[in-house]
């Protein structure tokens, strides 16, 4: 419904603090309180290093929820310590608290860790569909159902029974939703036809620059070539484009299992 959507930034409220208020924020909490925090307890208890700055997050993203007088707060379980900050920090300020509406976390496709960008393990939403059925037809057998629960409409008891068709069937219907049913179909013609060139960085030398990495994979005959790509926006890992020439990697574990696209019909997947 028009008018019902509000986009704001925090930088609004938070750039605002001065150290009156900082210092208020602060005397909110002690530090029994902030241990209480999965991470911080976990760290704690190993005696790994935590800085005093660190205990600024919650605060800050809890005094979010009293800037826009929020009255339900939406975030994975991971974040339960910090929505009930902002239920304390409104009350603090003669707020109603807010409701926490906690949802699971996804795993990432490497079947471990919790889905991130930065360790890797994610699945872009603007990736090209074929890179993203990839991805998606090769998500772990125990994960299949957490990923249809969260990520689509469909019944968990009308799913296949052969692990493989699950895959294939997760991946035509998210690829789907965002690309269109043509792009999914196309996309797993193209899988099933034929696989992904792959490029071992293990010869690479890094720190590397992926300048280099185009032309040492021949996706560019030349530095120079690889140089004008970047700069024209025809260079995509992972589905993010990358335009600017100086990115660099520090190890080739950063890029394994990743691809690494020039144009629309130049791929090869990175393996260290």
């Amino acid at each position: 419904t028009p008018g019902r959507l509000e986009v704001r930034y925090n930088s609004e409220w938070l750039s605002k603090l001065d150290m009156a208020k900082i210092l208020e924020l602060l005397a909110t909490m002690t530090v029994g309180q902030m241990l209480a925090k999965e991470g911080f307890a976990e760290r704690y208890e190993k005696e790994n290093p935590i800085y005093l700055h660190e205990f600024l997050y919650p605060l800050m993203q809890g005094y979010d929820s009293v800037a826009v007088q929020a009255d339900v707060e939406l975030g994975g379980t991971d974040q339960k310590f910090n929505i009930a900050v902002g239920r304390d920090l409104q009350r603090h300020f003669g707020l109603s608290p807010q409701f926490g509406v906690l949802m699971p976390i996804l795993i990432g496709t490497d079947g471990v860790q919790k889905m991130s960008k930065s360790l890797g393990n994610y699945v872009g939403l603007r990736e090209h569909p074929s890179d993203m059925y990839q991805k998606l037809q090769k998500v772990p057998d125990n994960l299949l159902e957490q990923y249809f629960e969260l990520l689509t409409d469909l019944a968990l008891d009308r799913l296949p029974e052969n692990p493989r068709d699950r895959q294939k069937l997760l991946a035509s219907e998210i690829v789907s939703q965002y690309h269109g049913q043509q792009a999914a179909q196309e996309a797993e013609k193209a899988t099933e036809s034929q696989s992904l060139p792959e490029f071992s960085v293990s010869a690479v030398q890094f720190p590397a620059k992926l300048v280099n990495l185009l032309g040492a994979s021949k996706l560019c005959s030349s530095n120079r070539e690889s140089r004008e790509k970047i700069q024209a926006g025809a260079v995509r890992l992972d589905g993010e484009k990358i335009t600017d020439i100086n990115v660099s990697f520090d190890t080739a574990e950063s890029l394994d299992g990743r691809i690494l696209q020039v144009g629309k019909s130049k791929f090869v997947r990175l393996i260290a």
